[in-house]
């Protein structure tokens, strides 16, 4: 046993006590152990209440079609500008997805597979289940009902039909989903129904709706169109003739002809002109700059022969061809003749002419050219003459003109226009009768074969884990919210006062006979070491008046004094037990005595000094009782508060080895914190898993102001096998209550 420490000492001071305090498996498993009766309860109820609800659901069944949209198709004409249809965006795969999921589109399915007459889309033609009778808003009539609705007018059979067909829309909506499959042009519709057959149904059905409105959208689109461009073309037409009529109208009141290329007639002459004048000037600058370079070779005497016009002639190069022959001859005939040689001055001679006949015909390639440059000259001349002529003529015509090609201009716009909106016309009409969807059915919706809502092997699986999850949430609330103690740890740790016993749990008056009977077992053991430990708390003092209180009543303080009082007795002691407890007294109850003795009131009140009229010896053991008394009258706080009251005690303690005195609890009265000083220990019993902790802080408090001398706490009707499944390894000596109770005889 620890030595006795100052009670209420606080968590630093007593951390030499015990170790630090962890949570372990073992810990767990006790603290399920000890509500194991809830958590069966809670997990069988809510297990059992969840499979009821589970099977009673109506199963759903989901059946899918795909549709891929912005499919290929072959084209015809091009009529993108009357039928847009580009569909390979994201934005316009999104678009047709709430396409697909649109009130109109359900309420063509609906009417075209006849769903009101199905009680899945119709509530009226539902039967009422069970479970509908329990919903209070079923108990309301449906008088008051339609007294709550905003019109109180009786609908029209028309209204009621578009009404249910509203709600069958809502339901319809619900069940089904279109959603785009992530990186394609498919979308996937789901629908959701109490029957697989009509699942897979109304799947297949939705689509192909959603395909033949698209066809009837584009003709719907192309009759429109073309009915608007045939009315365009009625009035382009008038236009056209109108435009035409008036260009040649004007021209004629103008007498503005037309020439080859549709232009004015003297405007083409003008064109003409001007281009021709445009060579003249080309040519005569041609001349002229041939002219200037063969005289500037003339006048600076360089090599005329250079000149292209004189290369190009073919007299000279061929004067040029003989000048050489003769020269080579003369290189020749140098070697044999001389320079003087007849031979060789004729040859000479005839170079000389050869070289003055070029020299003449150079001079007429000059002349030439002269000739040429005046040529050019004159011709230039002469367009600009005839060019200023006709500028003149067409100066008065110019404003005719200008207002003419307005008019043409006007007339050529209509036309194409015309044109334009013709070939469109065409177009739309070719393709009336042949218009292709966009969409096209890739998977169609199967008859699925199990319920996709709910999966009962599945959601079993989940009850019975919710079902523990919440057992175990209520098993550990229960011990949080757990106001009492369950070991000497927990006593120490939160009070800081030592627990000196373990009282086992049985019956209070067996407990009493029990230790006398069975001196061998788990409760003669336990009492014995109650003893002991009293003894030991204060081992240089002889303790002879130990008092037993606690907190609150019911927590076997009385059996508690009887049994302790008996052991001692047993051991040889002289012993003797006081009811201390005025108000309620209980040891001739728990004795089995019907009679009632003198005892500690009659005893004070008196003035007898033989304590022995006031007690009596129980039969079964060497125990002498003094019971409560029969002065009902007197005061408790005065008794024990008398001078008497502490005469009476030292007298004892010279005639007894030791006194034990049973007082009522410490919350209820006074009596306990006014006779704690007198006694040499105080033991506090607490009853095991029940009083609440700050109901025994309370008490103890109070004992502690009334200077009481507490021995320690006793934890009173332990259940001995729930304390020995858990891990009280720490507990010390207390710790062979649960793991060796065979040396313990029952």
């Amino acid at each position: 046993m620890q030595p006795s420490k100052p009670p209420f000492a606080t968590m630093d001071n007593n951390a030499s006590f015990q170790e630090e305090e962890t949570l372990s498996i073992s810990h767990i498993l006790h603290v399920f152990w000890l509500h194991r009766q809830m958590f069966i309860a809670v997990f069988v109820f809510i297990t059992i209440s969840a499979s009821i609800v589970l099977f009673q659901l109506t199963p759903e069944y989901t059946s899918e079609a795909k549709i891929l949209v912005g499919a290929a198709k072959a084209q015809v004409v091009d009529v993108k500008a009357v039928l847009s249809g580009d569909m390979s965006t994201d934005d316009a795969v999104k678009s047709e997805v709430e396409i697909l999921t649109s009130r109109s589109l359900a309420k063509k399915v609906i009417t075209r597979l006849d769903l009101l007459n199905h009680a899945e889309f119709n509530p009226q033609l539902k039967e009422k289940s069970f479970f509908s009778n329990l919903n209070p808003v079923n108990w309301i009539p449906d008088e008051f009902k339609e007294a709550l609705g905003k019109n109180s007018e009786p609908l029209t059979e028309e209204e009621a039909e578009q009404q249910r067909l509203a709600k069958a829309t809502d339901i319809y909506i619900k069940n089904l989903t279109a959603s785009p499959v992530r990186g394609s042009q498919v979308i996937k519709i789901t629908f959701k129904s109490t029957d697989p057959k009509l699942a897979a149904k109304i799947a297949n059905t939705h689509g192909e709706i959603y395909i033949v409105d698209q066809l009837e959208a584009k003709f719907e689109a192309t009759e429109k169109a073309s009915a608007w461009l045939n009315d365009q073309l009625t009035e382009l037409r008038i236009k056209v003739a109108d435009s035409e009529k008036a260009v040649e109208t004007y021209r004629s009141i103008h007498n503005l002809s037309r020439g080859a290329q549709g232009e004015g007639l003297l405007q083409g002459q003008l064109s003409e002109i001007n281009s021709q004048l445009i060579i003249a000037k080309a040519a005569r600058a041609e001349a002229g700059a041939r002219l200037r370079q063969v005289e500037n070779l003339l006048k600076n005497g360089a090599d005329i022969e250079t000149a292209p016009e004189v290369l190009s002639s073919p007299l000279i190069q061929s004067l040029r061809q003989q000048e050489a022959e003769l020269t080579r001859k003369i290189s020749e005939m140098a070697v044999e003749y001389g320079a003087k040689h007849p031979k060789m001055i004729r040859i000479k001679a005839e170079i000389a002419d050869l070289q003055a006949n070029i020299n003449t015909e150079i001079r007429k390639i000059a002349a030439g050219l002269r000739n040429e440059v005046n040529i050019a000259s004159s011709r230039e001349q002469s367009l600009q003459s005839s060019l200023a002529a006709i500028e003149y003529r067409s100066g008065s015509s110019q404003k005719d003109e200008v207002a003419l090609r307005a008019l043409e201009r006007e007339a050529n716009a209509n036309r194409i226009l015309f044109e334009t909106f013709l070939n469109r016309f065409k177009e739309t009409s070719s393709t009336q009768g042949i218009a292709e969807a966009d969409a096209r059915i890739i998977s169609a919706a199967e008859i699925p074969q199990q319920a996709s809502f709910p999966k009962k092997p599945l959601m079993l699986m989940l009850i019975v884990i919710m079902a523990t999850v919440v057992s175990s949430a209520v098993v550990f609330l229960l011990e949080m919210l757990n106001p009492g103690l369950r070991s000497p740890e927990e006593i120490e740790s939160l009070l800081g006062v030592p627990a000196i016993g373990l009282i086992p749990m049985i019956n209070d008056r067996d407990a009493i006979n029990y230790i006398l009977e069975k001196p061998n077992s788990s409760l003669a053991e336990a009492i014995n070491s109650l003893r002991v430990s009293i003894t030991l708390s204060s081992p240089d003092k002889d303790i002879k008046s130990v008092m037993i209180s606690s907190s609150v009543p019911s927590e076997g303080k009385s059996t508690l004094a009887l049994c302790l009082a008996r052991g001692a007795a047993q051991s040889g002691l002289k012993v003797i037990i006081v009811d201390a407890d005025l108000r309620r007294p209980t040891i001739e109850k728990k004795l089995g005595l019907l009679t009632k003795s003198k005892g500690l009131t009659d005893l004070i009140m008196s003035d007898e000094k033989n304590m022995a009229e006031f007690m009596f010896k129980d039969e079964k053991s060497n125990l002498y009782i003094m019971p409560k008394g029969h002065a009902d009258y007197i005061n408790a706080t005065d008794v024990f508060n008398s001078h008497r009251m502490k005469k009476l005690i030292e007298a004892m303690k010279a005639q007894f080895d030791l006194i034990i005195f049973d007082l009522p609890p410490v919350m209820a009265v006074t009596d306990a914190r006014i006779l704690a000083s007198l006694m040499d220990k105080t033991i506090y019993v607490v009853s095991w898993d029940k009083t609440p902790r700050k109901v025994i802080k309370a008490g103890l408090q109070q004992l502690v102001n009334a200077n009481a001398n507490i021995a320690g706490i006793v934890l009173q009707q332990v259940d001995l096998k729930q304390y020995g499944s858990f891990d009280y390894s720490n507990s010390g000596h207390f710790y062979h209550y649960g793991k060796y109770g065979q040396y313990y005889s029952n």
